[in-house]
């Protein structure tokens, strides 16, 4: 597994060529970009060749890229994204960059099958735009329970996605070959999914990979998603969620993804090392 840089926990925002230059100075082998950061790079440096000289210069790759289309409204919202999301897709590949993620909130107020159909559907769209060029979508599952239908933060009245295999079933609904799951320890945690689980995964079906930590003494239940901790100073079994991983054969980037109340350092490079 090669680590990318999450901008998570940073304390700043930096521009795609500043966030590169932090993964560089830490020895991280890719970031989590944007595409329109990366095309903003692009301009900077005067075309996507001078972008991936750079990058090559910095020794850094390319990493997973957020979904940048509407999928989650209306459909004239997801069908004005089309166009952008397929040019998006057309510089990702020119850029090297083969990897796409989303996540997917555990409750809706619509009917649940209803909403898993419309889902279903514009997912596949975005698979098809992304085949030609080898990029593959990455679905993450949102697990904390005050979250879900009937949490103290509820995201919708009714239930809908909250387990890997839900997400699984989904994907198998989607039907398409270019889609799989982002993994997150903390999603895992709060849901119950095991070492074994993960190891009976084949690694085409894992696209990307958050690690991160639970507090001491929440319980799986109590983990709320916005105050997680770093990689080793919670609860969560680590050590059996990357042998999960490696029974898997998972060899593609992990990001240290912390969503927290506070930065992981004074600064950005403090944050970045305490995450390396």
């Amino acid at each position: 597994m090669k680590l990318s840089l999450c901008g998570a926990g940073l304390g700043a925002s930096l521009d795609t060529l500043g966030f590169a230059e932090l993964a560089a100075r830490h020895d991280f082998k890719g970031i989590d970009f944007g595409i329109g950061g990366a095309k903003k790079a692009a301009e900077t440096l005067g075309g996507i060749d001078a972008l991936k000289a750079k990058f090559a210069e910095l020794g850094v790759e390319f990493g997973p890229f957020g979904l940048e289309i509407d999928w989650r409204k209306d459909d004239a919202a997801f069908e004005a994204g089309l166009d952008s999301l397929a040019e998006g897709a057309a510089f990702a590949g020119q850029i090297g960059a083969d990897r796409c993620c989303t996540w997917m909130l555990p409750a809706t107020d619509l009917d649940p099958e209803e909403w898993t159909g419309i889902v279903a559907g514009r997912f596949g769209k975005v698979a098809d735009i992304f085949a030609p060029h080898g990029i593959r979508l990455g679905l993450e599952w949102v697990g904390p329970h005050h979250l879900r239908a009937g949490g103290v933060n509820a995201t919708g009245k009714n239930k809908w996605v909250e387990t890997m295999p839900e997400t699984l079933t989904l994907i198998e609904r989607i039907g398409r070959e270019n889609v799989g799951l982002l993994v997150d320890s903390y999603h895992c945690y709060t849901t119950g999914a095991t070492e074994a689980d993960l190891a009976a995964l084949p690694d085409a079906k894992i696209v990307h990979v958050h690690i991160n930590d639970a507090p001491k003494g929440v319980g799986p239940a109590g983990a709320r998603d916005g105050e997680r901790v770093l990689p080793g100073t919670g609860e969560i079994d680590l050590p059996a969620f990357l042998r999960g991983l490696k029974g898997a054969g998972y060899t593609g980037y992990i990001s240290c993804e912390v969503l927290a109340p506070k930065p992981l350092g004074d600064t950005p490079d403090e944050a970045a090392s305490n995450v390396r």
